[in-house]
């Protein structure tokens, strides 16, 4: 009996103990794995410390977002017009934004129309609109916030947006009214306000400027219609919107996101991590056993290890994706495999393809100015692109110039888009997806 008790704990012995000598290797052979992907990352100069991502401090006499902050305090001060109960716009910024985005869509009613053009006028809106531009001014924007690891994110943006709508309303609103001059100065401020997250470091930011990049070629599209910009105008918009057509600051962020919130979270001790992984999964709670399961099942060392490892490769290589030419083959992005780096990547392949849609919309409206520039000059519009002798006026998505014609007194001007078909310029319509183009239509087809 004693005999057999004896080769029974030998026999667990020697389970636990080449237990034990896989598990070391499994870590052994995960560390080495990230060990090399640090290494590629060093190699290929991407960014090691979340310091070299944080934007520099800029003093506050040159810095634009202390006073784009300022304007936007000044208007979330004031209260909203109450129209009902449930109305969920309580601040008179949010409030001008709803009626903002019913004026850019067309879908204005009378008397919200006039109610736009009587709060656009009170003071508090003129004062916020003279801090916006006086911001403009300044030659540098970096927004104070906490940087936090596990919370990095920029609390301006909403304000960033509303602010944009606003802008964008008022700058129609002054072109309506008969007052270009005043329209093109808005609307160089709306391009400097679009402007103003280059540096932040976080995907969500760049997302958001991109969006008011956007909101800022549809105004000049449109107050286009009203009156073109003169030589001078034209000249001031072209110069913002040429640094505009540049992938660094979307390049830039995927770093930020790697080293703000992907390295914080592997780092960070098992408890704190038990916390914020919690909180991830709350949207779909789960029996406090099954989540225990699942917690340490992810933070099994050799299997944490090597996540942490194909996650970096992933971002790297995400980096890559969003600077070589476009293809649709680039929306089948693979299983990435490991719990946290599927939690952590973000669908890369979308904000490519809205950074080349802003970047199409952006050549478009360069080309659309220069176009308006030759006929002032000229007194029609060339046969060709060529005679405006700009460079880089390919279309984004298929690597070709893009398409123009002259139509009378006017012209079409698009890029394929997505889908990389010729649709003739046929614009997007509602909850469209497919076969439509990026358009300019000049003198119509503009909000």
């Amino acid at each position: 009996m004693k005999k057999r008790f004896v080769r029974i704990l030998t026999a667990v012995a020697v389970v636990i103990v080449a237990l034990g000598i896989i598990y070391a290797i499994a870590v052994a052979v995960s560390a080495a794995k990230l060990r090399r992907v640090y290494a590629e990352l060093e190699k290929a100069g991407r960014p090691m410390q979340s310091a070299d991502v944080i934007p520099p401090e800029i003093p506050d006499a040159e810095n634009a977002a202390l006073l784009y902050q300022s304007a936007a305090l000044l208007l979330k001060a004031q209260p909203a017009p109450q129209k009902s109960e449930d109305q969920k716009d309580k601040d008179l910024l949010s409030y001008l934004g709803s009626l903002s985005i019913s004026l850019l869509d067309g879908a204005i009613e009378p008397n919200e129309l006039a109610e736009l053009e009587r709060l656009i006028g009170q003071d508090a809106v003129s004062q916020a609109l003279s801090i916006v531009q006086q911001g403009a001014r300044r030659p540098g924007c970096r927004f104070e916030q906490n940087y936090n690891p596990l919370f990095a994110h920029n609390p301006s943006l909403l304000d960033l947006r509303g602010l944009t709508r606003l802008l964008d309303a008022k700058t129609r609103l002054e072109a309506r009214a008969g007052r270009p001059a005043n329209a093109w100065e808005l609307a160089w401020v709306q391009l400097k306000l679009a402007d103003a997250l280059r540096q932040d470091p976080i995907i969500i930011s760049q997302l958001v400027r991109m969006a008011m990049i956007r909101s800022s070629c549809d105004t000049i599209q449109a107050i286009c219609r009203s009156a073109a910009p003169d030589k001078q105008q034209s000249q001031a918009l072209s110069e913002l919107l040429l640094p505009l057509d540049d992938i660094r600051p979307v390049i830039h962020a995927i770093d930020g996101e790697r080293l703000l919130m992907g390295e914080a979270l592997f780092n960070t001790p098992k408890r704190q991590l038990w916390g914020e992984l919690r909180e991830y999964v709350s949207e779909n709670p789960m029996p406090d056993f099954f989540y225990w399961f699942l917690f340490h099942r992810i933070t099994f060392r050799p299997s944490f290890l090597a996540d942490h490892a194909a996650y970096l490769r992933v971002m790297h290589d995400r980096c890559g994706v969003i600077a070589r030419p476009y293809s649709p083959n680039d929306a089948k992005e693979p299983e990435l495999g490991g719990h946290m780096t599927n939690i952590l990547v973000p669908a890369m392949y979308r904000i490519k393809e809205i950074y080349l849609e802003d970047m199409a919309r952006i050549r478009i409206t360069l080309a659309g100015l220069a176009l308006l520039q030759y006929r002032e000059a000229h007194g029609v519009f060339p046969p060709a692109l060529d005679a405006l002798g700009m460079k880089d006026l390919v279309d984004p998505f298929s690597d070709q110039p893009l398409h123009y014609q002259a139509e009378g007194e006017g012209f079409l001007l698009y890029s394929v888009g997505k889908d990389q078909k010729d649709n003739g310029g046929a614009a997007k319509q509602p909850k469209q997806k497919t076969d439509y183009d990026i358009v300019w239509r000049f003198p119509g087809g503009s909000k």
